[in-house]
């Protein structure tokens, strides 16, 4: 046989197999697995089924996609290779898909839900304020403030190499007849070279967020831009309630109960954050001594199913707000934490000794850039 004819013979039987482990993945998927635990399933099991198969058809298609450019590289030894990773990316895609399944169905058990409907946004009866006017008799949240200027500054990382700075801005916008605050939360990785310090931005994200007469604080979309090496990759995460079907979810309740937990946020593959309340009065293992709990916290469990091996335990102190989040990954604490270090009234705040900024003026330039309507002075951005 020719070299020519062997290399044909080679390829079609790798893409032979490859077709074959699609195809036998992706459509034969018992009831068991694709219902839950329970002989009539709920219609969250249900969505967790359907996501299942969105999931695989995804690996194929991007297995397909890989496939249609290993076939564009001339190199027999290359192209076999690209095969070959196209084929393992698949199967570990296939794995994951699984492990977030298996994820979405326990979920529905934690929140003890058939239907999530009707959007937060949509329910008659829950009154919604303007946050610009919130008279003396409505409740305000112990645990987030949605007060214009209200600023806050985290240290986050395993080392502390990340500036997380959340500024609650004067503006709204109406999302399905709702106004909803804006809020600008941006991460940013703090550097030395010598020649002075260096912020490169992580993530800019603009929350939006609606509170109600009581004092509860509901999630009504985000739109989120994610970089790498400081340059702008993609918006995933990024949803509105009311588009594609997308839902607002309980950010906070200004009563917790311990046990109970609920949706903060929805948007199937975009957005599943879900919340458990753990303890009213509570305190890590390991303090922030800025802002030390002293067995008077919130404690939240949080999580979300799209990526099941990671895991949070936030603690919040009523007045304050949050203080102190500790990740988990397989149930076990990794060390990396997420910190208050310094809460104000307005972005002055960043300029006060007890934020441990390095160099102020150099943070909120970065921080103009990235969000010029939170940020720049009048007229600084032109």
């Amino acid at each position: 046989m020719k070299s020519d004819e062997l290399s044909k013979g080679n390829i079609m039987w790798i893409k032979r197999v490859i077709y074959v482990a699609v195809l036998a993945t992706a459509f034969s998927m018992p009831p068991a697995q694709a219902w839950g635990r329970h002989d009539s399933p709920s219609n969250c099991e249900k969505s967790a089924g359907s996501m299942l198969r969105a999931c695989r058809y995804d690996a194929r298609d991007d297995l397909n996609t890989t496939v249609a450019s290993c076939q564009h590289i001339s190199d027999q030894a290359d192209r076999w290779s690209c095969y070959v990773d196209a084929n393992t990316a698949r199967a570990e895609d296939l794995e994951e898909c699984g492990d977030v399944h298996e994820a979405r169905v326990d979920a529905c058990e934690v929140l003890d839900e058939d239907r999530y409907d009707p959007d937060p946004l949509l329910d008659p009866g829950i009154e919604f304020i303007d946050p610009d006017d919130v008279p003396d008799l409505y409740s305000v949240n112990p645990f987030v403030s949605v007060q214009a200027g209200h600023t806050y500054v985290l240290r986050a990382g395993e080392e502390e190499e990340e500036t997380v700075v959340v500024h609650v801005t004067d503006e709204s916008r109406e999302i399905l007849g709702v106004l909803c605050r804006v809020v600008v939360d941006i991460v940013v990785e703090v550097s030395d070279e010598g020649d002075g310090v260096e912020y490169e931005a992580v993530e800019a994200t603009d929350d939006w967020f609606a509170q109600d007469a009581v004092g509860n604080v509901y999630y009504c979309g985000e739109v989120s831009r994610n970089y790498e090496d400081g340059v702008l990759r993609d918006i995933d995460g990024s949803f509105e309630a009311g588009i594609d079907y997308a839902k607002a979810g309980t950010l906070v309740q200004a009563f917790p109960v311990p046990g109970e937990a609920h949706r903060q946020e929805f948007s199937p593959g975009e957005a599943e954050d879900i919340v458990q309340y753990v303890s009213l009065a509570a305190s890590p293992s390991e303090e922030n001594e800025k802002f030390p709990c002293a067995g008077g916290c919130l404690q939240t469990f949080d999580f979300a199913p799209v990526d099941p091996e990671s895991t949070e335990y936030k603690y919040y102190l009523p007045g304050t707000g949050f203080v102190l989040a500790v990740a988990m990954e397989d149930e076990e604490i990794t060390g990396e934490r997420e910190e208050l270090i310094c809460v104000g009234d307005s972005l002055d705040i960043l300029s006060e000794p007890q934020c441990e900024i390095d160099d102020p003026e150099a943070l909120l330039e970065q921080l103009c850039k990235l969000s010029p309507d939170a940020f720049c002075a009048d007229g600084e951005d032109d």
